[in-house]
């Protein structure tokens, strides 16, 4: 069982604390028996069999230069306590740090195997048609543009294509979205989903070292490459610290004793006494609690993002997420659905909306174009028999019903505030149809929970016209809407924008490139697959909805506050701990217990970014 929980360093760790938890036992218990020198060579030893890896560790770092790391620190306590006669001293410094240590590897190792659970979304091997037959090979010699089968119950293998078969597809452990995707011959299938329901034949669109599931693998792990202020702070703050720490220790142990000998003191006895206080403040002084959890911190709140759908490309966009009071939206695509639907109808001669949109839904049967597509959508009664469609270049489309009737449906003549088709019978006119582009049904919620998220303004920048912007910033309650703007008009609201504030900028990740690049924080949404919305993104919503924007802000503002709190409780207890020690109200085991609990307490509190 053993060999399953804990890896090869772990198990040694877990050794050393059981031996040397032993030794202390049986030296307390031979100290009870007023056995005082083999009670001491107890405790000498189990010292010994608990620090063994921290003393070795220490020796290592200071032939590499490193003289002032925590491993140096607690081997210096514990030789000191040996020194001055704190037998049991010794053996709890390194029985109750290597219990910490231990502790905090499998923290790290639970943090880690949430990231690396994505490992485990493509399967090895994949069914490809290949000399007529299905074969089983493995999944990284499948090659682009070659059939591969994919069975219900089976994770798709890599990037496809549908070429055959309609099935039901859980794309959760890739986007976090819950409800399953319908899809039929010509959908784009991603590494990592599950095929449900039907089988299928798809054609391989990527190999499978640059399938969407490889690609979040490896964001996710340089995300820790890129470091928040917090982290570049501790890690500066600990090679600062650490040594002038181990000074004050110094002069406390033989300057403070000098100083009292020269007012009468014994310099012998104080230095006894000094020296344990000095040995005491170097325990507690120990900075492992903050070098450990605060990038333990981001790395669990990274992990859990992408669990999610949300690819955060490093700590440092946490804290821009975390502190962020602008939110910026394209509107094509990230507000909206990116498809026409008929929002208005004007009906003349007398015709009614139904009458008006059955003959214009007859007239566009054929036609796979948009408007066509909304027309049809829209029409709740049976279409009319016709007899010929014509297209007619440049205008529309005409048709001659059964009945001899013709029906044409034509751009307008005439400007109109929204997209308009005209709708003729017989060459007169009986109506106009009017579109929009359907807002998504969680943009609402979205911009209302930004908001209580904190979330000072509202933006939206768009190149369409001014009335079809200003119903969604009305429709969604946005606070500002700039319109009829070029990509290089939106850059230079998002440069006016970023001197008032903190931005997030949220886009499509492609023709938006250079505003989500400018921006503090630039969010690719909807961008599964996209090679283009990865890469010019600082976070990547695997899916389209506007709620996993409100969903990551609200991760990375608990994770800030974790971070925060974690500096804050290490600090403040140390320092308490050290006032302490310097005034005999407490002695080493009491340092011991406060660093190796707040190591404790922190990384749990780290930890804890890892459930939903």
């Amino acid at each position: 069982m053993a060999k399953k929980r804990f890896n090869k360093t772990q198990r040694k760790r877990l050794t050393s604390i059981v031996s040397g938890g032993t030794l202390f036992v049986i030296g307390i218990a031979l100290a009870a028996l007023k056995l005082e020198i083999p009670s001491a060579l107890a405790f000498v030893l189990a010292g010994a069999c608990a620090g063994a890896m921290c003393v070795t560790r220490a020796i290592n770092g200071i032939r590499g230069g490193n003289f002032f790391d925590e491993n140096t620190l607690m081997t210096i306590a514990a030789i000191g306590a040996v020194v001055i006669g704190e037998y049991p001293e010794c053996a709890a410094v390194m029985i109750l740090y290597q219990v910490g240590e231990l502790f905090q590897s499998l923290a790290v190792g639970k943090s880690r195997k949430a990231i690396s659970q994505l490992s485990k979304l493509c399967p090895d091997t994949a069914e490809v048609l290949r000399n007529g037959e299905y074969t089983v090979v493995e999944a990284t010699e499948v090659s682009v543009g070659e059939t591969v089968r994919i069975k219900p119950g089976e994770r798709i293998p890599v990037d496809c294509v549908i070429t055959d078969g309609e099935t039901t597809v859980d794309t959760s452990p890739v986007t976090g979205e819950s409800i399953p995707l319908e899809c039929t011959v010509g959908k784009d299938l991603y590494s990592g989903c599950m095929n449900l329901t039907g089988l299928i034949c798809a054609e391989v669109k990527r190999p499978s070292s640059e399938s969407t599931a490889a690609r979040i693998l490896k964001l996710t792990e340089q995300a820790s490459d890129r470091k928040t202020a917090s982290e570049t702070f501790i890690t500066r703050f600990a090679k600062v610290y650490t040594p002038l720490v181990c000074l004050i220790a110094v002069a406390t142990a033989f300057l403070i004793p000098l100083i009292i000998t020269i007012f009468g003191g014994n310099y012998l006895a104080e230095l006894a006494i000094w020296g344990k206080k000095s040995l005491s403040m170097l325990v507690i002084s120990c900075p492992c609690a903050l070098v450990i959890s605060v990038p333990l911190g981001y790395f669990c709140g990274i992990g859990r993002a992408s669990t999610s759908g949300i690819l955060i490309k490093g700590s440092a966009f946490i804290d821009t997420l975390a502190k962020a009071d602008h939110a910026v939206f394209d509107k094509t695509g990230t507000l909206t659905k990116g498809t026409l639907a008929v929002t208005d109808c004007s009906c003349t001669n007398g015709y009614s909306q139904d009458q008006l949109l059955t003959y214009a839904a007859s007239a566009e049967t054929a036609s796979s174009h948009p408007i066509a597509k909304a027309i049809t959508n829209a029409c709740k009664g049976d279409f009319l028999p016709i007899i010929s469609i014509k297209e007619i270049a440049g205008r529309g489309v005409e048709a001659t019903l059964e009945t001899g009737e013709k029906v044409a449906v034509f751009r307008p003549t005439s400007e109109y505030d929204s997209t308009t088709v005209e709708v003729f019978l017989n060459d007169a006119i009986i109506g106009s149809i009017h579109f929009s582009d359907e807002i998504k049904d969680d943009a609402k919620q979205a911009i209302t929970t930004l908001k209580k998220l904190g979330i000072k303004k509202t933006v939206i920048l768009t190149g369409d016209g001014a009335d079809e912007a200003n119903r969604v910033q009305q429709a969604l309650g946005i606070d500002t809407v700039y319109s009829r703007l070029l990509p290089e008009d939106k850059l230079a609201k998002i440069e006016q924008l970023c001197q008032n504030g903190t931005v997030v900028y949220t886009g499509d990740g492609i023709n938006d490139s250079p505003s989500l690049a400018r921006a503090d924080a630039g969010v690719a949404m909807g961008a599964l697959g996209s090679d283009a919305a990865i890469e010019a993104a600082d976070i990547v919503l695997m899916d389209s909805s506007p709620l996993r924007l409100a969903e990551a802000i609200k991760l990375s503002k608990h994770t800030y506050k974790t971070v925060k709190a974690n500096i804050f409780i290490s600090l403040s207890v140390k320092i308490a701990v050290l006032i302490l020690a310097l005034t005999g109200l407490t002695g080493m085991w009491s340092a011991v217990l406060a660093d190796v609990g707040m190591c404790i307490v922190c990384v749990s509190n780290s930890i804890r970014l890892l459930k939903k």
